[in-house]
């Protein structure tokens, strides 16, 4: 299957936003309405476990398509070299790649204060860019790795309007998937939960997720619950992980068409409630090549 390809948007803004952080650099793709527009809302885009790569610049792209400004953040830098996230032709190099973006991601989400440190980071950043209007919190949305991810930052109390977790665990530092076995985890450091209570959580989970139990479920529901913080939770009926990633990213990619998007659309709506002053745009198909009605 062929990469996704956009129709042509004359005046879309493109630019790459890079910084130093704790000894690693890290590397984001940011992408805005025409500047004549004015500045819009920030939506971060975060990857799954494979690390950012062209998908989720794709996903940046359709917000940015959509009436936002996408940034396609970057939670790895130099652990996982830019040219080493995309699924191996060779089989025999399966194992090595598997390993190195989850070690990546464990220094992630076995160190509470590190994450959610990394994460305001890129807050900043993308606050400070011209095309965005610092006046409205941003939003955050994730894909499997990158749905723990807005979770953690709701956790954190970060400054965001709203975040979207799509097929991503509920809570963090647990991740007890197959491709995991033999892979070393450090002690879990965690950190106080403040809680950010302005944030609507939107949860777009498949029922068949084999990473999501019940126990899990009912958990994040009463922490969210117990927190004050507003939640709202989709189980799409037979439905697996990576339900909203394209076959073109290997293996990880189970595109559910219908989930993937009945699930945009979710989003899309979330975006009008926190976002009622700007305008949204139509746009056809999402960064899946997963055609979206009217």
């Amino acid at each position: 299957m062929a990469v996704f390809q956009w129709q042509e948007y004359p005046g879309l803004v493109r630019r790459t936003i890079e910084f130093d952080f704790r000894d690693n650099k890290y590397r984001g793709s940011l992408v805005a309405p025409p500047k004549s527009e004015g500045p819009k809302p920030l939506v971060l885009v975060i990857h799954n476990y494979q690390g950012l790569k062209f998908f989720d610049v794709d996903v940046a792209e359709f917000i940015a398509r959509s009436g936002y400004v996408g940034l396609a953040i970057d939670l790895y830098g130099e652990d996982v070299p830019v040219d080493e996230r995309l699924w191996p032709d060779d089989p025999k190099k399966v194992m090595s790649f598997n390993k190195k973006c989850f070690e990546a991601m464990i220094k992630c989400d076995h160190d509470h204060e590190f994450f959610r440190s990394l994460l305001n980071e890129w807050l900043i950043k993308g606050v400070e860019d011209e095309c965005v209007d610092n006046r409205v919190s941003p939003a955050a949305i994730g894909y499997c790795f990158g749905g723990v991810a807005v979770l953690e930052a709701v956790r954190a109390g970060l400054n965001l309007s709203g975040v979207v977790s799509f097929h991503g665990l509920l809570q963090t530092g647990e991740d007890n998937s197959p491709e995991m076995v033999g892979i070393e985890r450090p002690k879990l450091k965690l950190a106080p939960n403040l809680y950010n209570k302005d944030t609507v959580v939107l949860i777009e989970n498949g029922r068949n997720d084999h990473l999501v139990s019940d126990e899990s479920r009912i958990r994040f529901c009463q922490e969210m619950d117990e927190a004050g913080v507003r939640w709202i939770f989709h189980d799409y009926s037979g439905t697996p992980h990576g339900f909203a990633l394209p076959p073109t990213l290997g293996p990880p990619g189970h595109l559910h068409i219908s989930s993937d998007r009945l699930s945009t659309i979710s989003m899309l709506r979330l975006f009008k409630e926190i976002f009622p002053d700007f305008k949204q745009n139509r746009v056809e198909y999402n960064a899946s090549g997963n055609f979206i009605p009217d």
